[in-house]
This record gives structure tokens, sequence and C-alpha cells, in this order.
């Protein structure tokens, strides 16, 4: 898995946290394709992704527009519907400008 973005500074990160419910029937097909159709939006640049006791989700963006229109596409908003009253007991989620990027990598 990619833990760099193939993007120069600026782009946007959608860092989303969550705890999940006992009750996760149909969220892994739903995540994957999620993720899928992510990936075809106008403006995505990448996504990395963690589950323990907490999950964390950080997709990448262009724009402050790519993102809303993300929000908003149809089937991710029917997907964010099922998690509010299905999947997840809380969530949080932050849009945050990032100006400057850097990695290391052993290899």
């Amino acid at each position: 898995m990619p833990l760099t973005i193939n993007h120069a500074p600026p782009y946007y990160a959608v860092i989303f946290t969550s705890i999940q419910t006992d009750f996760l029937s149909g969220y892994e097909k739903m995540a994957h394709e999620m993720e899928l159709l992510a990936k075809i939006q106008p403006g995505y640049l990448g996504m990395v992704s963690a589950r323990s006791q907490v999950g964390i989700t950080v997709s990448y963006w262009a724009t402050l527009r790519d993102i809303a229109h993300w929000k908003s596409q149809a089937d991710h908003s029917l997907a964010q519907q099922k998690g509010k009253s299905v999947w997840y007991e809380r969530y949080s989620v932050q849009i945050c400008k990032v100006e400057r990027a850097y990695s290391f990598d052993k290899e």
C-alpha cells in the first residue's frame, strides 16, 4: 500500500476516524465499492486506511470542490446513511490543506 501521494502540494486531506458498532454485515463490500468509486471521481489523488480499535482513512483530493463533489455523490451519500444508521458508533471528519509533504522509504 503506497503511503505517499504522487501530487505536489498544495492538496487536501480528508481524515475520517471512526469507531464501529458490532453490526458490520455488508460493511466490507460497501467499503470496497466506495474505494473503487472514489478512485474515478474528479480530483481524487489517493487513500490510506488502517483499522484496529479505531479506524482511520485519509483520502487525498486536488481541491475543496472535488471533496464537496465526492461528499454529495449519490452512492456515497447512501453509504454515509448506512454508516450512521448501522455501522458506526461514532465518527469524525477533518479536512486539511497539505502545504508541505515528505516521506522516507528504507528501500
